[in-house]
This record gives C-alpha cells, sequence and structure tokens, in this order.
C-alpha cells in the first residue's frame, strides 16, 4: 500500500483521491490505467456516484491499495440508498443536443448561441450542469482517451480546465479536444500516434468547455 495516512478519508471517493495523489497521479493518469474517461474519475472522487465493487477492484490495484479500504469509506450521498437503481434515476436527465465542431466554435464569439438551435441530434445523459452539449470525435490525436466515434459531452459553462482534464478549445481556428496541462500552458495530445504535436498556449487559450462524459457505441 502506498505511505499515507488513511485517517480522516470519509468516503469512497475521499478515499480514492487520497489514495492516488499518493501515488503521484493525476486523474486522468488513474482512468488511463483502469481503462476509463477522466470525468468518470472526477465524479466518483466529488461523490456523483462511487464505482461499482468490480471497477473498484481496479482502482485499488492501480493505486497499490488495499480494496477493504476502499470499499469501507462511506458511499456518496447520491448513492445512499438500497435500490442499486435508484442513485441514476434520482440524477436529472439532460435532452443534449449533439452539435458540429463548427457549430460548438460559434459559442466563443457568442455566449447566448443556444446549442438546442443547432442541434443534429439528441443523447440523453445524466450530468450535473444544464449548460451541456455533445460532439463526435474522430481524432487519433486523443484515441487513447476517446476512440473513434465517442460521443462526449462538453460543459459550456466550464472554461477553467484543471491540470490534466481535457477540454475542447480553439487556439487556433477550428476547435479541437485535448488535455489542458498547466505550467506552463499546453494542449497535450494523448494518442498512440507519437507524431501529434504539444500546441503551446500564449495568450488566451479560446476555451469552450470541458469534458464531463464519454459515450462509446458499439
Amino acid at each position: 500500500m502506498n505511505d499515507f495516512d488513511t485517517t480522516g478519508f470519509a468516503t469512497i471517493g475521499e478515499r480514492i483521491r487520497a489514495a492516488r495523489k499518493a501515488a503521484g497521479l493525476n486523474q486522468a493518469d488513474l482512468a488511463a490505467r483502469i481503462g476509463v474517461s477522466q470525468p468518470s474519475v472526477a465524479n466518483w472522487e466529488s461523490g456523483v456516484h462511487d464505482p461499482r465493487r468490480l471497477m473498484l477492484a481496479k482502482v485499488a490495484e492501480a493505486l497499490a491499495t488495499p480494496l477493504e479500504w476502499l470499499a469501507e469509506g462511506a458511499r456518496s450521498s447520491v448513492e445512499r440508498d438500497k435500490s442499486p437503481g435508484a442513485a441514476y434515476l434520482r440524477r436529472p436527465l439532460h435532452h443534449t443536443p449533439v452539435i458540429s465542431f463548427s457549430d460548438a466554435a460559434r459559442l466563443l464569439d457568442d455566449p447566448a448561441v443556444d446549442p438546442h438551435s443547432v442541434a443534429e441530434d439528441y443523447i440523453p445523459v445524466t450530468v450535473g450542469s444544464h449548460r451541456v452539449f455533445a460532439l463526435f470525435v474522430n481524432d487519433a490525436a486523443v484515441n487513447l482517451a476517446f476512440p473513434k466515434d465517442t460521443l462526449v459531452v462538453i460543459d459550456y459553462a466550464d472554461r477553467r480546465p484543471v491540470d490534466g482534464t481535457f477540454c475542447l478549445a480553439a487556439p487556433m481556428s477550428f476547435p479541437l479536444l485535448r488535455r489542458w496541462r498547466d505550467a506552463p500552458a499546453r494542449l497535450e495530445p494523448y494518442s498512440s500516434d507519437p507524431s501529434h504535436k504539444t500546441i503551446m498556449i500564449d495568450g488566451d487559450p479560446r476555451i469552450i468547455g470541458c469534458a464531463r462524459v464519454s459515450i462509446r457505441f458499439h
């Protein structure tokens, strides 16, 4: 087990965060190790919902932390219910507009643009924000996080990404989805192809929004 003080962490989410930090990993690093998206890890740590038991076992292995210690944490307030499906059903369901990258770019110049007015389709998702849209990502530069034809939900109310999170930005002429890094500010690829380059940011990064949920279709 990682050598850190395990006292004072009441919930499963708090214990995952503590163990992750003790392992020297950010949320995106942990997500990559266990095969989920960074927003999933963020949701666990913030108490939006808890990982299922099998996923919690993967987390424990990735963080070299006893599964029993993680599982003994208190469940998130959303999931304290005897019915396994109750936590999911209590979350608000948003009919999220699916839009194009070019329409997403319009939100930078005109915050009054309503994504619903340019919706090509809709997808029902449960997220905390009401200001969301979704777009299909077919970008080899982020294929390790978002394989081809992944639908990514963007919270366009959040334009201040934290280090390691994925965001939709338009530092040049067209929006792209990349992993945000601080100090120095940059947009990194997350790809199986090392030829994709990091974009260094000097000035306004032109953030459209941060990724919240990703959905794969099979």
